[in-house]
């Protein structure tokens, strides 16, 4: 073997096309990711940032606190194997979206987050808001909604921001079933009442409040996120005046045909009102055809605004 010459650095360049990544230095000690590092880094260059700056504390017999994104707290639920895992691991979920975050939700902004789970777009969004903007939070779990509240509140946005325990609903005033699974609660949904259990799955089926979005929310909207696991329908004929009063909204919803009943009223209903795009996983918005959204058996992050982004 020639001097100098790694066999593992040869390996890597063959398979990589080129030289591997420098190692990132650990930061100082306490240092937390400045907010431009946060906004401006490279994606590579931000998840080993966010990374090595990663921590996590055990606090209670089912909730552990960990550090996201390299500057927030949030706690966890110890039993989710799903989400969980990857802030405690990682540190960040979803980069795509949370860098879609990054560049668009600004100083001022009122922006909301249906299906908020425990509190992450909705922390990083309160942050970037700033203590003149809003956030509202929706989520029907009442173990991930108290989390939600909690992560809002040790980050010091209890002020600017608020958490409605409720289901994304087409009309208000009715209970919903919400079912859930405490291993994977990111995946719960709502049920048709009476709905048989899947075979084999340990189940949590609640009875929670279903409201429109147009009556838990008033005044101006900005931007809006929605990750609703199959209520997609439901959460979009709730929100018509919402929409109809704030022309420039910006919305990023997760849509999924299959989990609809009708899918291209739904889609023709939204391509009426905003230019069909999506978020792709490698960070750019694209435009996307509806009859590709259709087909697709996997989600669509659709990005819906007359904006140009």
């Amino acid at each position: 073997m020639m001097a100098g010459r790694s066999p593992w650095r040869t390996l890597l360049r063959r398979l990589s096309g080129g030289p591997p990544p420098p190692r990132s230095a650990p930061p100082p000690n306490g240092t937390l990711l400045a907010d431009e590092e946060l906004r401006e880094l490279p994606r590579q260059a931000l998840e080993r940032a966010v990374r090595i700056r990663c921590h996590t504390v055990p606090v209670e017999p089912r909730t552990i606190l960990c550090r996201v994104l390299g500057r927030f707290k949030m706690m966890v639920d110890g039993r989710d194997t799903a989400l969980a895992p990857h802030l405690m691991l990682d540190g960040f979920w979803e980069l795509w979206t949370t860098t879609f975050m990054l560049r668009h939700a600004a100083p001022g902004m009122v922006a909301v987050d249906v299906g908020a789970n425990l509190g992450y777009f909705s922390v990083l969004l309160a942050h970037l808001v700033g203590p003149t903007g809003r956030v509202i939070a929706v989520e029907p779990n009442p173990r991930l909604a108290r989390l939600a509240e909690r992560n809002l509140a040790l980050n010091g946005f209890s002020h600017t921001a608020r958490v409605e325990h409720i289901a994304a609903a087409a009309t208000s005033g009715q209970p919903v079933q919400f079912r859930f699974m405490a291993s994977d609660p990111k995946n719960g949904h709502v049920v048709e009442a009476g709905a048989g259990l899947p075979p084999g799955e340990v189940m949590v089926e609640i009875a929670v409040p279903g409201m429109r979005l147009d009556d838990a929310i008033t005044g101006p909207v900005d931007f809006i996120k929605i990750d609703v696991e199959g209520a997609e329908e439901q959460a979009w004929a709730g929100m018509t005046r919402l929409l109809d009063a704030n022309p420039d909204i910006i919305v990023l919803m997760e849509f999924n045909a299959f989990r609809c009943r009708t899918p291209e009223e739904t889609l023709a209903g939204m391509a009426a009102r905003f230019p069909l795009r999506e978020l792709r996983l490698d960070g750019p918005v694209v435009p996307v055809d509806a009859e590709a959204v259709l087909r697709r058996r996997e989600d669509t992050l659709l990005v819906l605004t007359r904006r140009d982004l």
